[in-house]
């Protein structure tokens, strides 16, 4: 009788564990799970949520993103920072369908309330993805901004792999 009452214990225990799990707010938060993103500016095919502009899997060189925005130079993004998130973080780069023959090279961008937080060199189709950690502890919008290398805009396929805001 006591090795039952064990179990029973144990599984009220679990079943506990489980239900207090599912109150404690996540610790990341990702850019294309917002629903009040605003698009500012697109030149060419709108952004996507978790797919490249061309509606493929984001990929910066050879590396897949399952989350994250596909947009084309030159592009700005805005939404509010959320209550109790600290930083924001991307893996930048060209997408993998634009090949390093192309002439794509784009400048990514993260500005809070206006002021430049985090920018890029310029990223060329081919290079490894570049990592944005930006700190956005009181900053009230974000605005993410995608610019051309200075050679126009074409096959400027820009990607925001794994675009989230997490807590420190």
């Amino acid at each position: 009788m006591a090795l039952k009452n064990k179990w029973i214990l144990a599984i009220i225990v679990i079943v506990l564990l489980i239900a207090l799990w599912s109150l404690i707010p996540a610790r990341e938060l990702y850019v294309s799970d917002i629903d009040d993103l605003k698009v500012i500016k697109f030149e060419w095919k709108e952004p996507m949520r978790d797919k490249t502009v061309d509606g493929n899997s984001l990929l910066i060189d050879e590396k897949w993103y399952p989350k994250g925005m596909g947009v084309h130079a030159n592009s700005e993004l805005s939404l509010k920072v959320p209550k109790g998130y600290s930083h924001f973080i991307a893996d930048v780069g060209v997408d993998d369908e634009i090949t390093p023959d192309k002439p794509a090279s784009v400048q990514f961008m993260v500005l809070g309330d206006g002021a430049v937080l985090f920018e890029t060199p310029i990223v060329k189709a081919g290079m490894p993805p570049r990592r944005i950690y930006a700190n956005v502890e009181g900053v009230e919008v974000l605005t993410l901004k995608v610019m051309d290398g200075g050679d126009g805009s074409n096959s400027d396929h820009a990607d925001w792999g794994n675009a989230r805001f997490v807590k420190r």
